[in-house]
């Protein structure tokens, strides 16, 4: 099986000025999934997508070569993760006569993952031969606990109420988290449903990390260079 390992490291970006390439404990936020992703190549065919040359400039100091840059109509706030995706997928095809039978998505915004996890989860997809696989982590918060307050009136997000049930219920194990740490999926499905996730089809990797990091906002990075800096934090991330 064929897996492209796709980075989507576009320049713009509407929080975090330039966010692919901010400091994080000292290196440029993308360094954390090139890291990785320098150790699980010889799996997958590594493709960072994006329409900087000063960003491409820096995935090739990581040996990362590749003469393409994204063109302006799928680098836009509005363009969708598969619009990207597809316009690589063509490109590889009729520029390099290249072509892949899954996907490994791997966003710079999660800059910590655990190695052999996606390790496991490709084998895991290979040997099971799944049509999407996603990386989660178990929920703290059940999702009867939580609520909508909109002009002064409460309402639960469920169609139950939450007076039925027990604090044991609410602490069931059975809910989880799309951490975004890891998608994959064949072409075929993300062709079809223009969307890594599927409620029929798409089944989950539990991962041993217990928090989930998403660079979204200023203050994830600040947080995320507190667990990086500090080994008793860092160790700690992972159950």
């Amino acid at each position: 099986m064929k897996i492209l390992a796709f980075i989507p490291a576009r320049a713009k970006s509407n929080r975090i000025k330039n966010k692919n390439m901010t400091l994080l404990n000292k290196k440029p936020l993308i360094y954390y999934t090139l890291n990785i992703l320098k150790k699980i190549k010889k799996d997958v065919f590594p493709f960072i997508s994006t329409d900087s040359k000063s960003i491409k400039k820096y995935c090739e100091k990581f040996g990362f070569q590749n003469d393409y840059l994204r063109p302006k109509h799928v680098s836009e706030d509005s363009t969708s993760m598969f619009k990207t995706l597809n316009h690589a997928i063509k490109w590889l095809k009729v520029y390099k006569g290249l072509k892949f039978d899954a996907v490994l998505l791997l966003q710079p915004t999660s800059p910590i993952r655990n190695l052999n996890d996606i390790q496991s989860a490709i084998y895991q997809f290979k040997r099971r031969k799944l049509k999407s696989l996603v990386s989660v982590i178990p929920m703290k918060e059940h999702p009867y606990s939580c609520i909508k307050f909109r002009k002064n009136r409460l309402s639960f997000l469920t169609n139950k109420n939450i007076k039925n049930f027990t604090n044991t219920q609410l602490h069931e194990k059975d809910y989880y988290f799309v951490d975004g740490s890891f998608y994959l999926a064949k072409i075929d499905f993300l062709l079809k449903n223009r969307n890594f996730l599927n409620e029929r089809h798409t089944k989950v990797f539990i991962q041993k990390l217990k928090w989930p990091i998403d660079i979204d906002e200023p203050e994830d990075l600040l947080f995320t260079d507190i667990f990086l800096k500090n080994r008793k934090l860092k160790k700690i991330l992972f159950r």
